[in-house]
């Protein structure tokens, strides 16, 4: 601390404090900016740069003006009053902020980096939210709204891709409005209507080499559909629609948990959050929030949302359903839609990591493209859970798996460090009660995961189908990190033929097998030991067994990198349609 430091004042602390989110959301807000910017310049990039950055941007802001504020403000002692006046008077001043729940998660990660969690109490910080986003007085809607006749929908939809002024020229503009227009036909009965109502939000959301528009289309009787339009921009030739979505489903896997974040340019983020959610009423705020980029501010609704769950209900905390893991401890409440991981202490033979490898592999994934099949996860240190939720078979296992990360403090158990992640049914559990049709849409799905991650430079490891889950859509992600590593590490292999009958018979492998050797024929030893499932696998993904296609993929991404991934269907996308 600085010798010159004083002692502060509620007003002073609160004014400081507001200053630092107001400076951090002003620089986010830049980086929204920017990724139009680079989406109009195809800078791929650095905008896939821009978003690994953003990853660590709150953390960095934090640890920045916490030393700022160590200069300035002597707080080397704590002192009840102040800090329980100036959590009032911080609440005065916010309660006109644009973003008041922002500005309270900010309060919070600033008062939790100068104190010790001894003094973590309601009264101290935001446990609970202290200015209500349903109220906000915005200056200017979020929302643009287009009425428009059913016989004038064309110019409705000019009027939307014309209100975001794009920086480049679209390729052929009539052409995309009259195969919207014809799409928006087909997915929707407009026959019945007179009049209709886009509500678009007003900024695009940018991720990789997207940009979406995002509204809902509002009809006479006041009844809602989604609506969704993906711009592609081809750096020759221009910008183009590729695709339009009206289905909640399909909306959803774009906003999916296994998906990266976007940017989205916004003075008023809970309202975006809002009507996202009135329009996906399956996704929770928590993920909508990281789905926007405000990562953190989704950690601390998810934390909000386990201590309401913890008062509101007398569930136990139990261990998952599913395969016991080697590397970490997963639990969850039974009803509860997230499942909280904490690595072991130690792992047995044959796993060979450690617990701070396996907190490296969680990073990488982190900043990989996710390509909707790897699951993300929130990160939280010293988590306390009361006593009285934890039942007694997860509280054995517990103290013999993760004993170094327990503490007790009165009547709370505190974990010092874990995930959470949205609660999937594991793949395995979910093939033994599957039906003939959902058997063979899931285990193609299955194949199809794989196939997107090594393509996208994400060698699994271990893919067993207990370390897969089905998500709300039915998709298959993958969720165990420990083996993870890019596709450049493992050496694939063929089976050499046996030389003998010895060696046929042979349990042990009779030819020299490197610590990287991987032989993606025995994969069918362990993937479906079932024929019948084993079939249904063989038709579509044979090749998932074979070492040379890996090899080719080993070679495709050497040679060209990773390859685009939509998150829709190909059947959505007009070049498939007008073929």
């Amino acid at each position: 601390m600085n010798s010159k430091a004083i002692k502060p004042k509620p007003i002073e602390i609160s004014k400081r404090i507001l200053k630092g989110i107001e400076r951090h959301y002003t620089a986010l807000q830049k980086t929204a900016f920017d990724a139009k910017l680079k989406f109009e310049k195809c800078q791929w990039e650095e905008l896939a740069e821009d978003s690994r950055l953003r990853l660590y941007f709150y953390d960095k802001q934090v640890t920045n003006f916490c030393d700022s504020f160590r200069e300035f403000f002597d707080v080397s002692s704590f002192d009840d009053q102040l800090w329980s006046t100036t959590k009032l008077t911080y609440t005065g001043l916010i309660s006109t902020y644009k973003q008041p729940e922002l500005a309270e998660t900010f309060y919070n990660s600033v008062f939790c980096r100068l104190f010790d969690k001894r003094f973590y109490k309601n009264n101290f910080i935001f446990v609970k939210p202290g200015i209500s986003t349903e109220f906000i007085d915005m200056d200017n809607p979020i929302v643009t709204s287009y009425y428009f006749e059913k016989n004038n929908i064309s110019q409705a939809l000019k009027d939307v891709l014309e209100s975001f002024s794009f920086g480049v020229s679209f390729v052929d503009f009539d052409l995309d409005i009259a195969r919207l227009e014809e799409q928006l036909s087909k997915q929707i009965n407009l026959s019945s209507q007179n009049s209709l109502e886009f509500q678009i939000i007003k900024s695009p959301f940018f991720r990789r080499k997207g940009a979406y528009i995002v509204g809902k289309i509002v009809f006479q009787n006041h009844s809602t559909v989604p609506l969704l339009i993906a711009l592609l921009n081809d750096k020759d030739k221009g910008l183009f629609v590729d695709a339009v979505l009206t289905d909640i489903s399909e909306i959803s896997v774009v906003f999916s948990f296994s998906r990266s974040y976007f940017f989205i340019d916004t003075d008023y983020p809970a309202a975006v959050v809002n009507f996202l959610q009135s329009i996906l009423p399956g996704k929770t705020k928590p993920e909508l929030y990281s789905s926007i980029g405000l990562h953190k501010q989704g950690k601390t609704l998810l934390y909000r949302t386990l201590l309401q769950y913890s008062k509101l209900t007398n569930e136990k905390l139990i261990l998952a359903p599913g395969i016991k893991g080697m590397v970490m401890t997963v639990f969850t409440f039974p009803m509860f839609p997230y499942v909280f991981k904490v690595i072991n202490d130690k792992f047995a033979p044959p796993k060979q990591s450690t617990p701070e490898i396996v907190r490296k592999k969680y990073l990488f994934v982190k900043n990989h493209c996710k390509v909707g099949r790897l699951a993300d996860t929130w990160e939280f240190s010293n988590v306390a859970f009361p006593l009285r939720d934890i039942g007694p078979e997860l509280l054995k296992e517990l103290k013999e798996k993760v004993p170094s990360k327990l503490e007790t403090d009165g009547e709370l158990l505190i974990i010092k460090h874990l995930y959470i992640e949205n609660k999937m049914i594991p793949l395995n559990l979910y093939l033994r009660s599957a039906k003939d049709i959902q058997l063979e849409k899931i285990i193609k799905d299955y194949g199809k995961a794989i196939d997107e991650l090594i393509n996208s430079d994400i060698f699994p490891g271990d893919m067993l189908t207990k370390n897969f889950g089905v998500t709300r859509q039915n998709r298959v992600v993958f969720y165990d990190y420990d083996e993870i590593t890019t596709m450049d590490q493992p050496t694939f292999r063929k089976i050499p033929k046996p030389r003998n009958d010895q060696d046929e018979m042979s349990s042990e492998p009779w030819y020299p097998v490197a610590d990287n050797d991987v032989f993606p024929e025995e994969f069918k030893f362990f993937m479906f030991p079932d024929r019948n499932k084993k079939s249904i696998f063989d038709k579509k993904f044979n090749k998932l067994l074979d070492s040379d296609y890996w090899q080719s993929v080993q070679k495709n991404i050497q040679d060209n990198g990773i390859g685009d991934y939509y998150p829709y269907s190909n059947k959505s996308r007009m070049c498939e349609i007008y073929k």
